[in-house]
């Protein structure tokens, strides 16, 4: 019984020691793979803690750093914008001057206001536009169809120098017919003019006789057509024409059209068939004619004494010349020479020359009379640049 009991008890040892040792190798093996998987994991995740605890300390150590790349982002873009606009800017005025320029090479005349008396001049000329509010506080509709009174008010403030107004001219023409809301009659344009004391004449579209008229100081109302004027029909008031040929224009209805010359043919071009003379009508002042033609016959009175002056001259010359010099012709005899140093003249041409420049009061033959020589003095050899020629310069006397 003993040795079945020690038996028993020494099997039990036994298995309980294999049991034992097969537990500790399962457990060693178990806890390698734990430990090279979860050192891998340890790895990264240290990785990760080490970035994020840096980013941590960086926002510890520079507090507000992420407000100031934003608050720097910002400026940056306004300082973009606002030099967009500066140069946005620039571009636009730098386009403005060009459009200036362009303006100016075209423009003729310059338009001036006369702040008390509310006058607006285009050059020297009265000037109304009938779109401006001042005529259009009233039931006359100007603005839309009031082209035509507002064209001879510009004749009429012109020729006769009165202040007479659009307003004046189309409520006339309305109380008598010639003018309401949808526009003017063709008759109305002579009828105002001759109520106001001027003279109006029907050109139709005679070229010569409209530009003569122009040439003389005389004004014209044009009935334009459909074309560079206007769509339907419009008046406009022709002020003058240049020595080129080129027609100064008061449109009533804009501005910018009136600062720019035109060709009297481009004008013909664009107007349209009218009655009672139409579409060109010459308005002129019966008083002003006189007084331009008192001031001609005052040029051509002096005119005419003055070349009876050097008529005279002529003559008595003639008589003192020695008898050398009339074997000379006049031409060469009064082609002077500049004299160097001072000179005493022989001949009598110097003191006549001298007694003609007092007359005309001309200091400029006097002191010819003085500095050259001429006749027997001035034969000898002489020098084209340093020469004066008397009849040339007497030329320009008569073409005062």
């Amino acid at each position: 019984m003993r040795r079945r009991a020690m038996t028993v008890t020494m099997a039990a040892f036994f298995a309980a020691m294999m049991l034992f040792s097969d537990v500790e190798i399962f457990a060693d093996q178990e806890s390698i793979t734990e430990v090279e998987v979860t050192t891998e994991t340890q790895v990264t995740t240290t990785e990760q803690v080490h970035t994020t605890e840096t980013k941590a300390d960086n926002s510890k150590e520079k507090p507000g750093t992420n407000k100031r790349k934003e608050t720097k982002k910002k400026e940056g873009k306004e300082k973009k914008n606002s030099h967009k606009k500066v140069q946005s800017k620039k571009k636009r005025t730098e386009t403005k001057k060009k459009i200036y320029k362009k303006e100016e090479i075209i423009s003729q005349n310059s338009f001036t206001k006369d702040q008390k008396g509310q006058k607006e001049y285009l050059g020297s000329y009265f000037y109304f536009n009938q779109a401006d509010a001042m005529w259009n506080h009233n039931n006359l509709s100007l603005h839309s169809s009031g082209c035509g009174p507002t064209a001879v008010a510009v004749c009429i403030s012109n020729l006769t120098h009165q202040w007479v107004t659009p307003v004046d001219t189309a409520s006339w023409a309305e109380k008598n017919g010639y003018y309401s809301a949808s526009g003017s009659l063709h008759s109305a344009i002579p009828a105002i003019a001759n109520h106001w004391g001027l003279e109006c004449k029907g050109l139709y579209k005679n070229k010569i006789q409209i530009e003569k008229a122009l040439k003389s100081g005389h004004m014209i109302v044009g009935l334009m057509g459909s074309g560079y004027f206007t769509k339907k029909g419009h008046f406009i008031t022709l002020l003058g024409i240049d020595k080129s040929g080129k027609v100064e224009v008061a449109d009533v209805g804009s501005r910018s059209r009136s600062q720019k010359k035109y060709e009297l043919s481009f004008i013909i071009g664009n107007s349209k068939s009218a009655d009672a003379g139409g579409p060109f009508w010459e308005i002129w002042s019966c008083k002003e004619d006189k007084k331009s033609k008192k001031k001609q016959n005052k040029t051509t009175d002096r005119v005419a004494k003055k070349q009876e002056i050097i008529q005279k001259f002529y003559a008595d010359l003639q008589a003192d010349l020695t008898e050398f010099e009339r074997e000379i012709p006049m031409e060469e005899l009064l082609l002077g020479v500049k004299d160097q140093t001072f000179q005493i003249h022989s001949s009598k041409i110097n003191s006549h020359l001298r007694n003609l420049g007092k007359q005309l009061n001309d200091e400029k033959l006097v002191k010819i009379s003085e500095t050259y020589s001429f006749g027997m003095d001035g034969i000898p050899v002489y020098d084209e640049k340093t020469c004066f020629s008397v009849p040339t310069y007497l030329e320009g006397y008569c073409n005062y």
